[in-house]
């Protein structure tokens, strides 16, 4: 009895184990044919319970302007405006990561978050490390089928290192708040719910040399 006990038990759970491996399917399913993406519901269940268990794959690159090596760490060559976009990745909130991005020479780069259309007429945001701004200022600006308006924020500093020294970047996009790091401190916080989504990239300008090593996304 007790072994006849046991088969049944057993075979219980491999048939509940069975249906919830029905459901599940079926649930993703319903989601892939509505356009939601299963790993990105887990990442926000995930990111909503405060863990940064979910990043992404970077390591695909493509060159929307100028002349950029793609390697590690990755640098432009260009002497006008340059601009490149992780491939195959949009997002909502995320917390973006270069752990080291050296300006050479120049007047700046910047980092694209929520960007779309970016083969056309661009629209998004960027955070710009921008020394020619002001004697030297850390921006967010919003752009608009491809013209960069006025700042969302600035802030100005002078006597801050721009050229020459290795810099961890980090921007925190949560909502309609974009809050900026460099090197472990908040410089920067700007607002605007215009664009809820979108890809990432950099961008050069004015004859800027600057290389980006461990660029990295991860749910906030």
């Amino acid at each position: 009895m007790e072994r006849d006990r046991f088969r049944e038990d057993g075979q219980g759970a491999i048939e509940y184990a069975l249906i919830f491996a029905l459901i599940a399917g079926v649930v993703a399913l319903a989601l892939a044919l509505m356009g939601v993406s299963v790993r990105d519901v887990y990442c926000d269940v995930m990111g909503g319970m405060g863990k940064e268990v979910c990043s992404v794959d970077l390591t695909s690159w493509k060159v929307r302007r100028g002349k950029w090596s793609l390697g590690e760490p990755m640098c432009n060559k260009s002497s006008g405006q340059g601009s490149v976009f992780a491939d195959g990745y949009t997002g909502k909130d995320a917390v973006i990561t270069i752990d080291s991005a050296k300006l050479s020479r120049g007047n700046g780069y910047g980092v694209y978050f929520r960007a779309t259309n970016v083969n056309k007429r661009l629209n998004g945001y960027t955070f710009q490390y921008d020394p020619g701004y002001g004697g030297g200022a850390f921006i967010i600006r919003k752009w608009v089928h491809g013209h960069e308006l006025p700042p969302l924020a600035v802030k100005k500093d002078r006597n801050f290192p721009w050229h020459g020294s290795d810099n961890k970047i980090q921007l925190k996009i949560v909502g309609d708040t974009f809050t900026v790091f460099v090197n472990g401190e908040q410089v920067l916080v700007g607002k605007d719910d215009t664009y809820k989504e979108g890809g990432i990239g950099l961008r050069t300008w004015d004859g800027t040399r600057a290389c980006f090593k461990g660029i990295s996304v991860k749910t906030p």
